[in-house]
């Protein structure tokens, strides 16, 4: 007979335990194995170097009644919705890549245009299931081991190996009613996201295109269907930043209605927009006839992996900033001097409350997310220092930075921005000080990574096709 997914969860969860103590008993460093990963660092797999969580990629238990589901920490985003929207709900965050994991997000500090209202893909997290550092598992919630409830919380891995999640879920409906506002300054999207974000809608996020053209997207839920539809996921759709930049040329305000997967991964194809890139290493026109014909190649699961295999990531300037609303205008200014990077991703966020560790952590009213992601043509060391330029001005600014990408922070300005005895202190309460390594090892890039173009686009395409 055939084991129930509670069953193998059961078993698997074994298998992992094990493998942490082992690694306890011996006392080495380990990492954790998902069997992809939306980072931007080099990334080289080791398989006596890692714990496997990569079967854990199961919906457990869908709960109607208590709106709620429980999922295994390796299950994608793309597939957690397809089983929730089948009871017409969805979890309150979603982030906007079909391939992040639900461990992923949470211990990545995942974001999305619901953050406004729901905070970080953790703040929707009911409890964890945790396997800690000497293999004991225990179970952690806001009334049980509160404080490794949020301490996990964009902990990169170093306090404990999450291998269930209890979620919160919302009703869901078929569409997203968008309206597209079109702005002419930073300021002025600020000032419409900070006055959107009190009225009851579910969706806010802005792009500017350049300084002085942008749009600010206001979304809500809906099951009209008395408006124009648009989708973002078929290979003749458009790339959604292209569709936004096209209607806010041409209207002023502009109304539609998307399929709520379609909203939900708008940035999926293009990744936001830095796959036009993939076309200018290679020479190809950025035209709508080369995006449908490499469709296949331009999604987000394929350019991360390109990205990793190819070590092209230290070519690009890929960063995300969060800031207090009261100092965002001077840190936009600031990095539009140094980088001149344009489009340029605006998203709200509801400040972070207990998660010390999660770059929403910040004392304001509104947490503005500024997602900074574009070419730059500079060396290695041109490069460092201009990523330190802009680590160092969040810090003057009260802001944080996502830990997702690079970070070239020396240790004693890292420990400024975050709460160094209360995180050692949780790492020996919870047994990680001798198998985790700690979120600054984790985290930080002290290398220049040694590009591979050829052999990393071959073996990716040999990989998924």
């Amino acid at each position: 007979m055939a084991m129930t997914d509670i069953e193998s969860h059961k078993a698997d969860l074994r298998i992992v335990q094990e493998q942490v103590r082992s690694f306890f008993a011996v006392r080495t460093e380990i990492k954790i194995y998902h069997g992809s990963s939306n980072s931007t660092r080099a990334f080289k797999f080791e398989k006596s170097k890692f714990v496997d969580i990569s079967k854990l990629n199961r919906v457990i238990e869908i709960n109607t009644q208590g709106q709620f589901v429980l999922v295994e920490p390796n299950v994608p985003m793309d597939l957690l919705v397809e089983q929730t929207l089948k009871y017409g709900l969805i979890p309150p965050v979603v982030p906007e890549f079909p391939g992040i994991t639900v461990g992923g997000g949470i211990q990545g500090g995942a974001e999305e245009s619901a953050s406004f209202k729901y905070g970080l893909l953790h703040d929707c997290c009911l409890e964890y299931e945790v396997i800690l550092g000497n293999g004991e598992l225990i179970s952690a919630s806001r009334e049980k081991n509160p404080d490794l409830f949020w301490g996990i919380a964009g902990s990169y891995g170093s306090l404990g190996v999450i291998t269930l999640v209890k979620l919160k879920l919302i009703p869901a409906k078929d569409f997203v009613h968008l309206t597209y506002h079109t702005v002419k300054s930073f300021q002025e999207a600020v000032s419409l996201i900070k006055q959107k974000s009190s009225e009851p809608v579910n969706f806010i996020d802005g792009i500017m295109f350049s300084k002085y053209f942008g749009v600010v997207m206001i979304g809500s839920f809906s099951d009209s269907q008395k408006l124009p539809v648009s989708t973002f996921s078929k290979p003749n759709d458009e790339w959604f930043y292209l569709h936004a930049k096209k209607l806010s040329k041409n209207n002023f305000k502009y109304e539609e209605l998307v399929p709520i997967r379609d909203y939900i991964f708008r940035y999926n194809r293009g990744a936001f927009w830095m796959g036009r890139y993939g076309f200018s290493i290679f020479k190809i026109p950025f035209i709508k006839f080369t995006r449908l014909i490499l469709n296949g190649l331009f999604n987000t699961r394929v350019l991360y992996r390109l990205l990793r295999e190819t070590n092209l990531s230290q070519l690009y300037f890929i960063q995300d900033f969060n800031l207090p609303s009261e100092k965002v205008l001077d840190f936009f200014d600031f990095a539009e001097k140094q980088l001149e990077i344009y489009p340029v991703w605006i998203c709200p966020l509801k400040p972070g409350l207990e998660d010390k560790l999660s770059a929403n952590y910040i004392k304001t009213d509104l947490v503005f997310n500024i997602g900074l992601w574009g070419e730059v043509q500079k060396d290695f060391k041109s490069f460092v220092k201009l990523n330190r330029l802009l680590e160092v001005k969040s810090s003057e600014l009260k802001g944080r930075k996502m830990l997702y990408a690079h970070s070239y922070y020396p240790p004693e300005e890292f420990w400024k921005v975050y709460d160094l005895e209360w995180y050692n202190s949780l790492r020996k309460k919870y047994s990680a000080t001798v198998t985790f390594p700690d979120i600054y090892e984790k985290t930080l890039v002290s290398e220049k990574y040694k590009t591979s173009i050829l052999k990393g686009v071959l073996k990716v395409i040999k990989l998924y096709f």
